[in-house]
């Protein structure tokens, strides 16, 4: 697929005059390009000027970013050949997993940013992060489908099961699964929903505004892979070595994407870069880092490790191509956003005391952990010795807030920062990309 998606590239940059100038600026010359490593790395700076290149006339629709990189903000640009195959592979999906087609299906769209979703196959409702009214939507109407499919962020989510309870929805009775993305989860986060709805019913799906809202996602199969090695220690500890969470497993379509990782200074993980090889693509990406890190999983050596341990074999070797996703790489002191969220999820009654919402800080080597209580839950004696317990690992101060007084206030409509580097590590420099915009 290595060299297939080189000439695709290659392509992409004939028909992309800017991108083309952008390269030669840096001395490469698009003849001699023998790999996609040959290519330099682009980032969000990059595509907030790319987006000025494109012809206006192209655009369909923009669909923005959730801004967590900090001053470094972009937009996805699509046309319609990118809406209908976006769309065409998130339908595929529901067929594949939920069996849209056969089964009378109403889908809530829990998504912020007012991204509308659309599907030939089963009734959606574009809710957004209104708690009240989808409650009053699965109420109302819940009783009129066969089954019903939540679509929307992590804390959300939680946020929704939990206030469900209060309103007498008796999610376990119910056909209802849910479609996390727009942030890591740790798979104790799938327990804890699933003790609540029900068994198999939690997936999660990964995107990005600039790339598009489903290329990367769970199956059946990467589910149980996850589950494996976050009950196994010998298997986890065998792909990947002395970390403390399990990183989620994804899978995706090489026909749609191309994924590299590479190694950066001073950071554990690799950086994930996406090249697109749709040749319709309103505005490509080529290399394009936007923050994530990953590492590519080979199917027969995840087969091999299970043989070591006593297992079976665990994976077809005709299946689509894996990767192990370990969040943003945000940490101070080598204590990671994922390993908290780990551990508020290794305990139900911790995690349904709060909102998920938490910040790590660190000044002058002293870290303190803020943790978000749920409205009415105050931090007494009783719940204060429960979460230092639960966290004794971390060598940080265990702060609890109760919901109003958090200082980092969680609204669902933008990422939320776990972590605050400002204080651990030095602002990054850029290198300024010049762009001439498409007339």
């Amino acid at each position: 697929m290595k060299d297939d998606a080189l000439t695709l590239v290659k392509k992409t940059i004939k028909k992309w005059p800017a991108y083309r100038r952008f390269i030669e600026s840096r001395g490469v010359v698009l003849s001699k390009i023998e790999d996609i490593s040959d290519l330099p790395v682009i980032d969000k700076r990059f595509i907030s000027q790319a987006i000025h290149t494109v012809p206006l006339f192209k655009i369909k629709n923009i669909l923005p970013s959730s801004g967590s990189t900090g001053a470094d903000f972009a937009f996805g640009l699509f046309g319609d050949t990118d809406l209908k195959k976006t769309s065409s592979a998130i339908e595929e999906f529901l067929r594949s997993n939920f069996n849209i087609e056969s089964k009378k299906t109403l889908i809530l769209n829990l998504l912020p940013g007012a991204i509308s979703l659309r599907f030939a196959d089963a009734a959606v409702a574009n809710i957004g992060i209104r708690t009240d009214t989808a409650i009053y939507a699965i109420k109302s109407l819940g009783s009129s489908f066969e089954q019903i499919l939540l679509i929307g962020e992590p804390l959300f989510i939680k946020d929704l099961i939990e206030a469900g309870m209060e309103h007498s929805i008796l999610w376990r009775y119910m056909h209802v699964s849910v479609i996390v993305g727009g942030e890591w989860i740790s798979e104790g986060y799938r327990n804890y929903l699933e003790g609540i709805i029900g068994s198999n019913r939690v997936y999660s799906s990964m995107g990005m505004a600039e790339l598009g809202l489903h290329y990367f996602y769970e199956t059946d199969e990467t589910i149980m892979l996850r589950n494996l090695l976050f009950e196994d220690g010998r298997f986890f500890k065998a792909l990947f070595g002395d970390i403390n969470f399990c990183p989620m497993i994804f899978a995706y379509n090489e026909e749609n994407v191309y994924v590299e990782t590479i190694k950066e200074p001073l950071e554990e993980f690799e950086s994930i870069l996406l090249t697109t090889t749709d040749q319709s693509r309103v505005l490509p990406l080529i290399r394009y880092k936007g923050g994530d890190k990953g590492m590519k999983l080979c199917r027969a050596d995840i087969n091999n490790g299970l043989r070591a341990l006593g297992y079976g074999a665990l994976l077809g070797m005709d299946g689509p191509p894996l990767l192990a996703h370990f969040g943003r790489g945000k940490n101070i002191a080598r204590i990671y956003a994922e390993e908290i969220k780990d551990i508020v999820y290794s305990s139900a009654e911790v995690a349904s005391k709060t909102t998920g919402n938490f910040a790590l800080s660190g000044n002058k080597g002293a870290m303190e952990l803020a943790i978000q209580l749920k409205a009415g839950i105050f931090p007494d004696d009783r719940i204060k010795d429960m979460f230092c317990d639960l966290f004794g690992r971390i060598p940080a101060y265990i702060k609890l807030y109760p919901f109003s007084r958090f200082p980092y206030p969680l609204n669902f409509e933008r990422k939320v920062c776990y972590v605050d580097e400002s204080n651990n590590r030095a602002e990054r420099t850029r290198e300024e990309i010049k762009l001439q915009a498409a007339v």
